[in-house]
């Protein structure tokens, strides 16, 4: 019994988690947010961080030996290419062979009374096919051996939902490189048993999701939900590098009470810093029933009809300095319909009552100017995982035309920024800024959109983290249905799912976490948090309520062995202000990520 509760678990839990919308990247960054590179050196090459390689290197030569196929030497000549000597002996050498393995999800199994659970584990799953792996990797036998390359390789191996990298490690035999790539699969094949609880009111989700159908890498989901916006029913499909080619791509469908939208991308991306082209197809459409909030409660809805298509080509390059230039060209669509609003009889919102038609077609080019620093960090949004962060720069703008003779509805400028920051200091931590800018042109500006989002993170001690940040959005003549909602679901945990809204909106939240035990019975990772959070919004929907704020402490738990190491939380939030109804009692609230 004992073993067949501990296999559920390893299986299950990891679907715990929060409903979130995640945006493709934009193809002329190639995955700035989420893969890391490290600091140049003086030579120009990039350099990880190694305090935390000494860690992976003393771990993997904790794991026995196993005797390889070349010239009758073993696994300990290899080292990784964070080792000066290794890059020394390695750099601009040609690369002879790269040996693959694949290893089961426990390799080797545990010696514990739980072991019939983990080999019953390993014998149910489908382990990845080295094709699949080497599919993912910058380098291959015959091109030159460059730090550069084994570190971004690194990365997008981490990168990948259903393998746990090891570091990839390289020798010099005789004047040719040999390269040895160990990955350790995860746990694929989950049931979605998501629950999410804020302001006393439950949402959740029932589905099954396969990262790695068959080993290839592709994933699939069918998902059953219950959220703030009504329920629905949907199905996803993505691949990465189909067919052996570098092409991605998704398609996704869904319906229900919350209305019916349906999307596909195809894309060529970016892998390396140092690719020269790309190029994506994108189109989606929704039709649903947009709600607006006021005072927690929903005070108008109207209908919403939405499509959008895309192409667009990109190129670029990656000059001596490690500065990467890239430009896009595209042309896009934007259609939208607003039907009739209807108000409740409460509401004293302000926005149009009528139906409203909006074509837009334009052409647009970006120029993005990026010049990337990565760190790799430990125990900080995941418990287990190596993470990788940019702590370098970047800034994109977008300029675009959209004209009546292409079918508009008027003569039109289009105008699009970001800029990305981030700074990295061996006492203090570091810090990341997120900011994105876009407004329509004609006479005036219209539909003004910006988002912030910075925060700072301190490490004092492997198991601790101590997270500081800040959000807010600010909308001007905004679209119909923009409108920023915080509440029990997104970083402010003792109130209503909807307790604040308003075209703008600022959130500060400030978290300490820390790692209890890691790996306990091979199964999970256990942990704590203390927290504060504060916010205020302004505007359509805000009622003029003050900031409100709370502070908490919860446990936090992580499966290390399942794909994507979602972070199941468990907290009890305090109000620090009174909520609507003049009550200040503790609410316990749930879910799979971090709140913020």
């Amino acid at each position: 019994m004992a073993a067949a509760l501990a296999l559920i678990l390893c299986v299950a839990a990891p679907g715990v988690r929060e409903a979130c919308a995640q945006a493709r990247p934009d193809t002329s960054a190639a995955r700035p947010d989420t893969t890391l590179r490290a600091a140049p050196d003086t030579s120009g090459r990039a350099v990880p961080d190694t305090t935390l390689r000494a860690i992976a290197d003393t771990t993997l030569g904790a794991l026995p030996s196993r005797p390889d196929t070349v010239l009758g030497q073993t696994e300990a000549t290899y080292g990784p290419a964070s080792d000066s000597v290794v890059r020394a002996r390695c750099e601009g050498a040609t690369i002879r062979r790269i040996d693959i393995r694949c290893l089961s999800i426990f390799d080797p199994v545990p010696d514990s009374r739980f072991s019939p659970v983990y080999s019953g584990a390993n014998r149910l799953h489908v382990r990845t096919r080295q094709a699949t792996v080497r599919s993912q990797l910058l380098i291959a036998p015959g091109q030159i051996w460059t730090a550069d390359r084994v570190f971004e390789s690194q990365r997008l191996l981490r990168d990948l939902e259903y393998i746990e990298p090891e570091v990839i490690r390289s020798r010099l035999v005789d004047d040719s490189v040999d390269v040895l790539v160990t990955t350790h699969d995860q746990w694929t094949t989950q049931p979605e048993l998501n629950v999410e609880r804020g302001g006393g009111i439950t949402y959740g989700s029932v589905g099954l999701t396969e990262r790695n159908m068959l080993g290839l890498g592709l994933a699939v989901s069918l998902a059953f939900r219950s959220e703030p916006t009504g329920k629905s029913r949907s199905f996803a499909l993505t691949g990465e590098r189909l067919f052996g080619t570098q092409l991605e791509a998704q398609a996704k469908a869904s319906t229900g009470t919350a209305g019916v939208s349906n999307s596909y991308y195809i894309l060529d991306p970016f892998r390396s810093l140092d690719d020269t082209r790309s190029w994506t197809t994108s189109w989606s459409r929704a039709d649903a029933s947009q709600f607006l909030y006021e005072s927690g409660l929903v005070s108008a809805t109207f209908p919403f009809t939405q499509r959008v298509a895309q192409a667009e080509y990109a190129f670029g390059s990656r000059s001596t300095d490690g500065v990467v230039h890239r430009v896009a060209v595209g042309m896009a669509l934007h259609d939208r319909h607003y039907g009739p609003t209807e108000f409740s009889p409460i509401s004293t919102i302000d926005v149009a009552s009528g139906e409203e038609e909006l074509k837009l077609r334009w052409g647009s080019m970006r120029y993005t100017l990026w010049r990337p620093h990565y760190i790799e960090r430990l125990g900080v949004e995941l418990m287990d995982p190596v993470e990788d962060f940019d702590v370098g720069e970047l800034m994109s703008l977008e300029g675009g035309l959209a004209m009546r003779a292409l079918g508009s509805t008027a003569d039109e400028g289009i105008v699009k920024a970001r800029l990305d920051a981030g700074h990295s200091s061996r006492r203090f931590g570091f810090g990341l800024l997120r900011t994105r800018f876009s407004t329509r042109l004609r006479r005036v500006p219209v539909e003004t959109l910006a988002l912030v989002d910075a925060r700072w993170i301190q490490q004092p001690g492997r198991d601790l983290v101590l997270v500081v940040a800040g959000h807010g959005e600010v909308a001007a003549d905004a679209p119909r249905e923009v409108q920023s909602v915080v509440g029990g679901l997104n970083g402010l945990r003792a109130y209503g799912v909807q307790a604040l809204a308003g075209t703008q909106i600022w959130r500060f939240n400030g978290e300490a976490r820390w790692v209890a035990a890691r790996d306990v019975l091979a199964l999970a990772s256990l942990g704590g948090a203390v927290f504060v959070d504060a916010a205020r919004a302004w505007g359509t929907g805000s009622d003029n309520a003050p900031w409100h704020h709370d502070a908490g402490f919860g446990l936090r738990f992580s499966f290390p062995h399942a794909s994507q190491h979602q972070v199941a939380r468990f907290d009890i939030a305090y109000p620090l202000s009174p909520t609507r109804d003049g009550r200040r009692t503790p609410v316990f609230s749930f879910g799979s990520s971090q709140a913020f």
